[in-house]
This record gives C-alpha cells, structure tokens and sequence, in this order.
C-alpha cells in the first residue's frame, strides 16, 4: 500500500464495517490464509497505489473481510 501506507505506521481497524462499498476506502482481508491491507474495488480498474505491485483478483470464498481502515498514524 506504499505510498498511502509506509513501513511502520499505525492502522485502526472498524471491525464492524465489514461489506465494501463503492467509495474509495482500504479494507483488512485475509486471503488464502494471509492478512493483508488492501483497496477493493468490484472490478480490476487499472488503479493501484504502488504501481511496482500488481493488481489481485480473489476468487469466490478466497477472501474474508475483517474491517475498512479508518485511520493511518504515520511516523513523525
């Protein structure tokens, strides 16, 4: 998620916020097993913070939503 979330920042997580939505918000997933910060959107639209990363699709079931990202605290 670099640049939008660096190495050694804070998350806070609402858990109870748990179906994605169409805005632009970053969710906390498990896919296959792994946690992960990640943006959803319904469909790939090319978009991507760290364009040095590519694009996921989740197949039906492979993924669990934990909660939407709601704060970043960064270093100082």
């Amino acid at each position: 998620m670099y640049p939008t979330i660096g190495d050694g920042d804070v998350l806070l997580i609402d858990r109870s916020q748990n179906t994605p939505t169409m805005g632009d918000q970053i969710w906390a997933i498990t896919q296959y097993g792994l946690g992960m910060i990640k943006r959803l959107r319904p469909a790939a639209e090319g978009y991507k913070d760290n364009p040095n990363v590519p694009p996921d699709t989740a197949a039906d079931g492979s993924m669990h939503i934990i909660g939407c990202v709601i704060a970043v605290v960064g270093r100082v």
